[in-house]
């Protein structure tokens, strides 16, 4: 009896055994499937939504900017012409949100945006936070002085003891902190704030894109772009979308791409830059 017991108890410790392995595989096979749904469901969950949300920092012409259209505030620049072109594909609309440069990848992350459009690098820091299509557009760093200081700075040299001032969370940022050790570093969320503290002389240059510099310069007649060339490396534009982007980066990527080689992007890219300059002389 004590043996035909035993027998009988391992049997339904073997049956259970194999039935626990049976419900991890499962379970396995579940939550890779579960997983695969995520990725690729991002761009039916946008169609289904019927609106397309594109985060952006909307300081930086004739990328992103305020406008006032008839009457209203609106957000306008060749990143957002883009991102329309992107939505129109998709067949949705686009909702653009405004934030801080250094909010956009948080917002991406958690959920809050479906893209980011911002004159963004895709730099191996944020590439292990969010996924990147191929570069769209591509320009170099300068920096913006006061006019009267033309005759001092003549060189990044004139400025490792300096006050620079750039937007946080850039590789503008990171290229002062790594190459001005002994220089006062103002990071601001707006590229807006650190003209102004060029302007009133707060700081002593300003590190930014060469597109976004010449505007604000157009803008202002006591400033002007240094006339020499800075080390950083060039900036490289890409679309960021949330990590495992699956289908969604796939389509993103392709629209990009035939944007791209249609002429279409350099295009939007004048015509944004002229709507700045036409606003200007306004």
């Amino acid at each position: 009896m004590k043996k035909g017991l035993l027998k009988l108890a391992l049997g339904a410790m073997s049956i259970l055994a194999l039935a626990a392995c049976g419900n991890t595989s499962e379970t396995a096979d579940s939550s890779a499937t579960d997983s695969a749904a995520t990725t690729t469901d991002k761009l039916q969950e946008i169609k289904d939504s019927g609106k397309l949300v594109m985060g952006t920092s909307a300081d930086y012409p004739p990328y992103e900017w305020h406008l006032v259209k008839d009457g209203k505030d609106t957000v306008v620049g060749f990143d957002i012409d883009i991102a329309q072109a992107i939505a129109d594909e998709l067949g949705v609309e686009l909702e653009v949100k405004d934030m801080d440069f250094d909010g956009l990848i948080p917002a991406l992350s958690t959920g809050k945006i479906d893209m980011i459009i911002a004159g963004m690098n895709p730099t191996e820091e944020r590439k292990q936070s969010v996924d990147f299509t191929d570069i769209y557009y591509t320009q170099k760093d300068v920096l913006v002085i006061r006019t009267e200081d033309a005759a001092t700075i003549t060189s990044e040299d004139s400025l490792k003891t300096a006050a620079l001032s750039t937007q946080k969370a850039t590789i503008q940022e990171d290229y002062l902190l790594e190459n001005f050790p002994d220089a006062e570093i103002q990071s601001v969320p707006k590229w807006n704030t650190a003209i102004m503290s060029l302007t009133t002389g707060k700081v002593d240059a300003i590190l930014m894109v060469e597109t976004v510099a010449k505007q604000f310069v157009s803008q202002n007649d006591t400033l002007m772009i240094a006339e020499f060339d800075v080390n950083s490396d060039l900036n490289q534009s890409a679309i960021a979308v949330a990590k495992d982007g699956g289908a969604f980066l796939e389509t993103v990527n392709s629209i990009l791409t035939e944007l791209k080689d249609s002429g279409k992007i350099e295009e939007l890219i004048q015509i944004n830059t002229q709507l700045m300059e036409d606003n200007t002389a306004e």
